[in-house]
């Protein structure tokens, strides 16, 4: 019988704890699930719901502004290519995605897919088993915008996650995930 051990660090637990004690909130276990899972959300979703949908908001390239720029490691004026969508079950949405790909880090098979498929982006990199590692970069919760209280009618806070996905020790796409905080909490 193991009676001693070593207790093992959980930055992304005590991010969480610090949000509920900074907002006096409770966050719950699907919520703190899925803020901190360094895998798709979409595979918790999944579970919790059944196959989940994916609908392009928007997708276009862009030339980086400084802001851009600094999240994924490019010059500034670099072509990015620019993602929104909306992840959804029956027409409800669940989780609002914006990713940030360079188009100079992207080979040309991955992002046709990206370009031209409803799939996620990680579903995609899977396919062409691109190898990658996600990086969580920030947790927070964050105030409603005109396009969050559009897309989930609702005006509440949001709770978000920020990762990125490195390839060859360069960043490949930056993601931020958000949803109201009323979701998720059975």
């Amino acid at each position: 019988m193991i009676v001693q051990g070593y207790r093992i660090e959980n930055k992304l637990k005590k991010t969480i704890e610090d949000l509920e004690r900074d907002y006096n909130i409770e966050i719950s276990k699907i919520q703190q699930i899925l803020l901190s899972i360094h895998g798709p959300i979409t595979t918790v979703l999944d579970v919790l719901y059944g196959d989940v949908n994916l609908f392009i908001l928007n997708q276009q390239f862009k030339n980086a502004d400084k802001d851009m720029a600094d999240l994924i490691d490019v010059n500034k004026h670099d072509e990015v290519f620019h993602r929104e969508v909306i992840v959804h079950k029956h027409g409800k949405p669940l989780v609002y995605a914006s990713s940030l790909i360079p188009k100079s880090r992207c080979p040309p098979e991955i992002f046709d897919e990206i370009h031209r498929k409803q799939l996620t982006t990680g579903k995609i990199a899977y396919k062409f088993n691109f190898e990658t590692f996600r990086k969580i970069t920030k947790i927070s919760i964050e105030k409603s915008t005109p396009l969050f209280e559009e897309l989930f009618k609702t005006d509440e806070d949001l709770l978000t996650r920020e990762y990125v996905m490195i390839h060859d020790g360069k960043i490949f796409i930056h993601t931020k995930e958000a949803y109201p905080l009323s979701y998720f909490r059975e």
